[in-house]
């Protein structure tokens, strides 16, 4: 049995194509299910906040004499301006990142990073566990038959 990771990974008769075109799926997977868990877990809080006052919810929505704006069209301009200066901000970072470093593009700056940030040495398997054996002393028997199976072996030839 194969699996679902496998069967993904295949390239088949389409070679890299057909695997571009199983990451793509699976990132519609992935977005499609991040979408509809932000949907649910925002209407679940919108719904609570209606049931527990209904009054001040309808005035939220649609305001009051006193109040220039509804609460609704003041969260989304504010909505709007923090992705805005989000995007800014963030895009701003990169592009002054990449000139001081002198890339033009992500290939270059990888490279670049590999050479001026240290190496992370890769972690020593001595005191890590690797199988569920070895927790119990199984793998100690295992390897001592192991080991006077291969001395019985080499007498034989």
């Amino acid at each position: 049995p194969q699996c679902l990771v496998t069967i993904m990974a295949d390239e088949g008769e389409g070679g890299r194509a057909e695997g571009k075109f199983s990451k793509f799926k699976g990132g519609m997977f992935l977005g499609t299910v991040a979408g509809i868990g932000l949907l649910a877990g925002f209407s679940t809080t919108l719904g609570m906040t209606k049931k527990r006052s209904p009054d001040m919810f309808d005035k939220g929505l649609t305001g009051t004499a006193g109040m220039t704006e509804s609460g609704a069209s003041l969260g989304l301009r504010a909505l709007k301006w923090g992705t805005f200066y989000a995007v800014v901000g963030v895009g701003g970072l990169a592009f002054v990142a990449l000139k001081i470093l002198g890339v033009n593009n992500l290939t270059e700056f990888r490279t670049e990073m590999q050479n001026k940030l240290p190496r992370i040495p890769k972690a020593r398997t001595k005191n890590r566990v690797e199988n569920f054996d070895s927790l119990f002393g199984n793998e100690i028997e295992t390897n001592q038959d192991e080991t006077s199976k291969d001395e019985t072996n080499q007498e034989e030839t």
